[in-house]
């Protein structure tokens, strides 16, 4: 953790905590006995479940935090994790919205570290780092090991960084709704907060990323689900590129040389991480990445296109 006083106000509302779920029970306990451990005054913060459309009630659930948590449940019909999002802002109350999902678990000093750094940096989106929760899951260590390339590549500058995911982050409400939200035309989890980073760096506004602001994410996987998340994500990069071209802040050049650099980079770093064997069924899964991540590109761009 950086070296720097974090103090808080203490007693208003600061801060709305936005978790879209569907259908993950187990997970989303997991994740409210965590934000119920916050190193802040419960009167600072509320935490709003959006049900996106889960076929048992989430109500009784919901109901066993309320006298640790701020918490209110809003369901909607099923539109998406992006429609989520954006309905748990407009049913918020405080001038500060942060995201996380339901089968991450936030550290306890989470929130803190990221309110106090948009206080000292406002209009910027925060974004903390995921750490996988599932070492023995080598899917979703692979996963996992994804996103720190992406974020080793792309956020080399934390002060004015490029890309936040969405399952940690925090920004101004006002700014949010002033470009849109999130994107509610990205129906799936895949590329909508690539989008929403673009747009939101598009009008002027910073990113800035706090490694020590961590959650635990816990992503069980299994092969089938591995290749289904990383084909969805590919379908996610053709739409995040088509809008982005349309509106003129950029191309999937960068996205390119960013999978040139792949090879050489992770297998030294995974070396350094995880020793010879299970570099090496890592790198065959990321071999697995990048074929599915491609058939998912170009079967979007058929289906645009065709």
């Amino acid at each position: 953790m950086m070296a720097e006083e974090l103090t808080m106000p203490s007693s208003r509302l600061l801060v709305s905590v936005v978790i879209p779920t569907h259908a993950r029970p187990r997970q989303l306990r997991g994740c409210l006995q965590a934000l119920a451990q916050q190193q802040m005054r419960k009167d600072s913060f509320e935490v709003i479940v959006v049900d996106d459309g889960s076929p048992e009630p989430l109500n009784s659930l919901v109901e066993e935090f309320v006298s640790d948590l701020g918490v209110r449940l809003v369901r909607q019909n099923n539109a998406g994790p992006a429609a989520a999002r954006n309905r748990g802002v407009v049913e918020s109350f405080a001038p500060l919205v942060a995201f996380t999902d339901d089968d991450c678990r936030p550290y306890p000093d989470w929130l803190r570290i990221l309110v106090h750094t948009s206080h000292r940096i406002p209009g910027a989106i925060v974004g903390g780092a995921t750490h996988n929760g599932l070492n023995q899951d080598i899917y979703a260590t692979t996963s996992q090991f994804i996103v720190d390339l992406v974020y080793l590549n792309f956020n080399k500058d934390c002060g004015d960084a490029y890309f936040l995911t969405s399952n940690n982050i925090l920004c101004p409400r006002k700014y949010f709704l002033d470009i849109g939200g999130f994107d509610s035309t990205f129906r799936q989890a895949g590329a909508e907060d690539r989008d929403f980073c673009d747009r939101w760096r598009a009008a002027g506004m910073k990113l800035v990323w706090r490694p020590d602001a961590g959650v635990e994410h816990q992503h069980n996987q299994s092969v089938w689900r591995f290749i289904s998340l990383h084909y969805r994500y590919g379908k996610g990069a053709y739409l995040y590129h088509s809008k982005r071209r349309r509106r003129g802040t950029g191309n999937i050049n960068e996205d390119v040389k960013f999978h040139r650099k792949i090879p050489i980079q992770a297998w030294r770093l995974m070396r350094q991480r995880y020793g010879i064997i299970k570099s090496i069924r890592i790198a065959s899964l990321m071999l697995v990445w990048q074929v599915t991540n491609a058939a998912g590109l170009i079967v979007q761009a058929c289906k645009l296109y065709g």
